[in-house]
């Protein structure tokens, strides 16, 4: 699959993965995928349906398609990189990425970005150097063991969010932003989900001025999620 090595490595330092979520079949795999792509000809663009399609997913107000020009092969979707953060719009961030999944056959690899130690020496006494999942315990230690361990209990949460979609991998990886992490590893996915900006301290890491940067920066289309509604990821 695009962004990883034959062997499920990871194909950036600083970064730990992992095998996907639970075996079987959720609904929508079941079904075959959208009725939109399954009736396109052979070469036909199947970005825009499938992106249409799952703005009817229940938990999203809004589901944008930005830079489809930039699509290599307008009718191959074979790999989503999915931004997972604890902003409101996270639950619906995973829920479209996984439709979008399902109507094109696509492996899905959950992102979770941490600070690297630089982010967290830039950042200030009174600040969350993250703005990503805030360790339970208060600010994270000077290793960032806090914050890992915070980030991998979202990717947990975004696990079981996907129900039975088998297609899917894992990724917690370290950097300076986030953005330049997703932009980073843009090139190796045909396409890049993420949430709608979020104002405020939480979530600004992933989903404030990330999404901004990585609409207008990442190398693939990216596709925008506004929930209907708070459906942040309980990361408990």
């Amino acid at each position: 699959m695009n962004g990883s090595d034959a062997d499920g490595g990871s194909t950036r330092n600083g970064g730990t993965r992992n095998g996907g979520a639970r075996g079987g079949s959720s609904e929508s795999t079941a079904s075959g995928g959208s009725a939109a792509v399954d009736s396109l000809a052979v070469g036909d663009s199947v970005i825009g349906p499938a992106v249409d399609d799952a703005g009817d997913v229940a938990a999203a107000a809004d589901v944008s398609l930005n830079g489809a020009d930039r699509a290599e092969r307008p009718d191959r979707v074979s790999s989503v990189l999915v931004a997972v953060g604890p902003g409101p719009h996270s639950g619906a961030t995973v829920d479209v990425a996984r439709e979008i999944a399902a109507a094109t056959d696509a492996w899905l690899e959950l992102f979770h970005v941490v600070p690297s130690d630089a982010a967290l020496a830039d950042a200030g006494p009174d600040e969350d150097a993250s703005g990503t999942a805030a360790p339970a315990d208060g600010p994270g230690d000077a290793d960032g063991t806090d914050y890992v361990a915070a980030g991998e209990r979202l990717l947990d949460a975004a696990e079981d969010r996907l129900g039975g979609f088998d297609r899917a991998d894992r990724w917690l990886v370290e950097d300076r932003t986030a953005a330049g992490a997703v932009v980073e590893q843009s090139p190796y996915y045909d396409l890049v989900v993420v949430g709608a900006p979020t104002t405020g301290t939480v979530g600004r890491f992933v989903f404030g001025s990330t999404t901004d940067t990585v609409v207008g920066d990442a190398e693939v289309p990216v596709v925008v999620v506004e929930a209907d509604g708070s459906t942040a990821l309980d990361a408990e």
